[in-house]
């Protein structure tokens, strides 16, 4: 069998769904459909039937000038099932009271595989810039919310985070953030110096980064633990550098952050990159149909 019908052979019809789906994110919220043919490399005419497949069944929805994006009925799926779901409810309260004296930006996120993913956010008219979009990526070295997480990971998931993501170390991103005028090319630090910061933020409990992403803004960030002291996710702000309340943030988020351990309760909830990372590898089943 030649290498390209390998490939063929081994592409199922659910990893043409799962790249369908994933074509689409906060920079492509809807795509051409010959665009999301490249992005999902799948031929022309097989991402018409797919399109209209899947349109049919509410998952994409048809958009101005014949693009598509995802629909609905996917939206309605996801929020039903999410594992984020009983976070975001036991947090939005909390989230609300912080945001009720700050009146800038307000956020909770997980780490994933991929990084940073930020499930909700609170802002105000007239806040500061703020990069942060829900079910949108966040950088994870040089933020925040990302310090954060890492620091309080369990270790061997901050590990393997890491060694996934070594390429990316004292590495510039490979996006230019800008927002409100303000536009930085931002440079991750390098390993030595990621590992002398996160050890910081685990002495002081919380991190603070000030104009990373934006020069305007400072972020400040705690975790939510678990009953075992592992970080279920950050909860974080995002305020101007000159603040009046800087030197509250870290006590107002931390006392936010135990509100939300409390309410989600003794068995709290794994975090995502628990089991992106978890700690034994898999048992492994043997095939018997061979």
């Amino acid at each position: 069998m030649t290498d390209s019908a390998a490939g063929k052979s081994t592409d199922t019809t659910l990893d043409r769904l799962i790249r369908i789906l994933g074509a689409f994110d906060a920079d492509r919220p809807t795509l051409t459909v010959s665009a999301l043919s490249r992005r999902a490399a799948i031929p022309l005419p097989t991402a018409y039937r797919w399109v209209e497949r899947l349109t049919g069944a509410g998952l994409l929805e048809r958009a101005e000038g014949g693009a598509v994006g995802p629909g609905m009925r996917l939206w309605e799926l996801a929020s039903r099932s999410a594992p984020g779901t009983s976070l975001r409810k036991a947090a939005m309260p909390y989230m609300d009271d912080v945001q009720a004296v700050l009146r800038q930006h307000t956020q909770i996120a997980v780490l994933d595989a991929s990084g940073v993913l930020v499930l909700e956010r609170l802002s105000a008219r007239g806040a500061v810039p703020n990069q942060a979009t829900i079910a949108g990526r966040m950088p994870t070295f040089t933020t925040s919310l990302g310090l954060v997480l890492l620091a309080f990971s369990r270790r061997h998931v901050a590990e393997s985070f890491m060694t996934e993501h070594a390429s990316a170390l004292g590495a510039p991103l490979r996006e230019i953030w800008h927002q409100g005028g303000t536009a930085r090319n931002v440079v991750n630090p390098t390993e030595s110096e990621l590992r002398s910061r996160l050890a910081e933020v685990r002495q002081q409990g919380y991190a603070a980064v000030d104009g990373q992403i934006d020069s305007e803004a400072t972020g400040v960030a705690v975790p939510v633990l678990s009953p075992e002291g592992q970080a279920i996710a950050a909860l974080g702000v995002v305020v101007p550098v000159s603040s009046e309340f800087r030197p509250g943030l870290a006590p107002m988020l931390l006392a936010a952050a135990r509100g939300i351990s409390r309410a989600l309760g003794p068995g709290g909830t794994m975090p995502p990159s628990d089991a992106v990372f978890p700690e034994h590898a898999p048992v492994e089943i043997p095939d018997d149909r061979t």
